[in-house]
């Protein structure tokens, strides 16, 4: 029996490490007995996995021999699932998944988010999840038939021969951390360069603290052997709680650093690649001596600051004067009057115009349709923000895309 588990698990491993692919092994009692996954998946769609991997061994059961089962399910997220068989009898199954079948676009996103009656805020979660899921496309029957012949034959222990290298040749055993001196950058210098950035962000240089960054950044894998991906997250997190210390100093309010702070730590744990880890950095960056700038600036009344700093972190979302009224915890009639006193605009106009300029900035990269960009700023109404942004830029959003992409 230990053989048939150590057999098993040299498989399932053997797939997880060739096709990048979760794999789950499972007896005839539907018990999990391998799970190899990082288990990265929103709660919703984990949910929906665990109720087809029943449908899935019913299939297998009826199925003839060598049959595979290849299921798509409403996230388009694709899985392969096979018996496991000794001595003719069913004795559960392997399923390896999710990978997908067609590239992933913002579209791809909508339909999956309209098919659930999924909230705009799902957009850069699921965004996010397909990034990390591999893509098969028209190898995906192929890559069936591999795992298929991988399970039906037993595995062949191999030797790897090692060619030593003519040109220095360094034992890696022999190395101590002190050697590789984290890739050639001196501790003392690290530091001294974490300083100098620190400045920067308590000032709200956004400038220097983005020239800064390059060299502050660092290389501290080592701390997480074999997960840099969990190792560089580590690494943002603590610079994340400095670049919070150092706004706080440059004096902005606490609970809109509480708020940025929340915002960004969640966005590292979701990301998936070190490029988007890269672009979370360059972004906290930005924020935080974006809120020296602009938020430490005395001169507003409580009320005022607190609404400018709801709509700033809310302003995709469903909101209005009434619904910031009730999260500031201020009277409606207060706080529009107080507002339109101190801004010399309106609540509303105040979140539209914030609307309409981050969708100008989305338009401007030029990766996402103007219709997807109008819910993504918050709009519900397609037509609606069409209006908003003509009224605030004084042209269409369709002719301010083309304007841009003429002037490049």
């Amino acid at each position: 029996m230990s053989d048939m588990i150590n057999e098993l698990t040299n498989k399932c491993w053997l797939i997880k490490k060739a096709f990048k692919v979760d794999v789950d092994a499972f007896d005839e009692q539907l018990k999990n007995v391998l799970h190899l996954s990082e288990d990265i998946a929103p709660l919703l769609i984990a949910e929906m996995r665990k109720k087809m991997y029943g449908d899935l061994q019913k299939s297998l059961i009826m199925a003839r021999k060598n049959s595979i089962c290849f299921h798509t399910d409403s996230f388009l997220l694709s899985y392969i699932a096979l018996p496991i068989i000794e001595d003719g009898q069913y004795k559960g199954m392997v399923v390896a998944g999710p990978f997908l079948n067609e590239p992933v676009s913002d579209s791809f996103i909508w339909k999956v988010m309209k098919n659930h009656q999924l909230e705009n805020n799902w957009f850069k979660p699921l965004q996010n999840y397909y990034k990390s899921i591999p893509q098969f496309e028209e190898t995906s029957f192929n890559i069936a038939d591999v795992i298929v012949n991988i399970f039906a034959n037993r595995l062949v222990d191999t030797q790897i021969i090692p060619i030593q290298n003519s040109i220095g040749d360094i034992h890696a055993d022999e190395l101590q951390p002190q050697d590789l001196d984290e890739k050639g950058m001196d501790i003392k210098l690290r530091y001294e360069i974490e300083k100098k950035y620190l400045h920067f962000v308590t000032i709200g240089d956004k400038e220097k603290a983005l020239e800064t960054i390059v060299d502050y950044t660092g290389d501290f894998s080592h701390r997480v052997p074999g997960n840099p991906l969990r190792a560089r997250k580590n690494l943002i997190f603590s610079a994340n709680t400095l670049n919070r210390i150092a706004a706080d100093k440059g004096g902005v309010a606490p609970q809109y650093l509480h708020a940025i702070s929340d915002k960004f730590a969640i966005k590292i744990e979701e990301a998936m690649t070190m490029s988007e880890l890269h672009a979370l950095e360059i972004a906290m960056t930005e924020e935080y001596c974006n809120a020296v700038r602009k938020l430490a600036i005395r001169g507003h009344s409580p009320v005022v600051k607190e609404a400018i700093m709801y709509i700033k972190l809310h302003y995709n979302e469903p909101i209005n004067l009434q619904i910031v009224s009730e999260k500031i915890d201020f009277n409606r009639t207060y706080l529009a009057k107080k507002f339109k006193e101190e801004m010399g605009t309106t609540v509303i106009d105040y979140i539209n115009n914030k609307r309409i300029e981050e969708a100008a900035f989305l338009i401007e990269q030029g990766r996402t349709s103007i219709t997807d960009i109008s819910y993504l700023v918050g709009f519900s109404s397609y037509n609606y923000f069409c209006k908003v942004f003509k009224d605030v830029k004084r042209m269409t959003a369709t002719d301010y895309k083309n304007g841009k992409r003429a002037e490049t």
